[in-house]
């Protein structure tokens, strides 16, 4: 798993420590075998065999079972997020909602995790999904696209950004959320419909409307 970010910032070429590479690879394996097996199924102390360490080893990085589970559902999301955003973030205001909806639905296949938690098969980790860190970035980022197509003219100027952007945001997981429950077989039509929505929603307004 990559430890970069998409906002702007790398931290692959900083050196990890040795605890850090093995807490790295407590979470690897902790997000595969959580996403294959989830969290009843799946033990400490087999993640702990498979590290090759012992299972009180494992406890001096996560405390017990759930923070390492929490742990690997924020790592398996941030990574969708960051990836998502790296490849929309060129996408215009107008069309990145349904750009990311699109690409996370995608990423769904490569992620059991994610994929195990927002199809609802982990319901007590839904709290953990919604405040993620990495949703409240894309937020930041989501907002900070609709100011500065505000201040070229493409996007209407009287919407407020971050009310916007949190709205979107709600938009994006719920809808994530019912189509890995009830199917994919809706998700070019779903896509269409967000499309249609937030393209006129933003879209600047016609010059005669507000004015004095």
């Amino acid at each position: 798993m990559s430890t970069a970010t998409v906002w702007g910032v790398s931290d692959d070429d900083t050196p990890q420590t040795k605890g850090e590479r093995t807490r790295q690879r407590l979470l690897e394996i902790a997000i595969d075998r959580f996403g294959e097996r989830g969290y009843r199924a799946t033990s400490v102390s087999e993640i702990a065999r498979a590290a090759g360490l012992t299972q009180a080893a494992v406890y001096a990085y996560f405390a017990n079972k759930e923070e390492l589970f929490d742990a690997a559902v924020d790592a398996d999301a941030s990574t969708v997020i960051h990836s998502a955003w790296a490849e929309a973030r060129q996408t215009p205001a107008r069309q990145l909602v349904p750009m990311l909806l699109l690409l996370f639905i995608t990423a769904l296949d490569q992620h059991a995790l994610l994929r195990r938690v927002v199809a609802g098969q982990e319901p007590e980790a839904l709290q953990r999904l919604v405040d993620l860190p990495a949703l409240q970035e894309l937020s930041e980022s989501m907002a900070e696209r609709i100011r500065s197509e505000q201040a070229t003219g493409e996007v209407r100027p009287d919407l407020d950004p971050e009310l916007f952007a949190g709205g979107a945001e709600a938009i994006l997981l719920s809808l994530l959320m019912s189509t890995s429950q009830i199917g994919s077989s809706t998700v070019a039509r779903r896509q269409l419909g967000v499309l249609s929505i937030f393209d006129t929603v933003l879209r600047p307004l016609p010059d005669h409307v507000g004015a004095t």
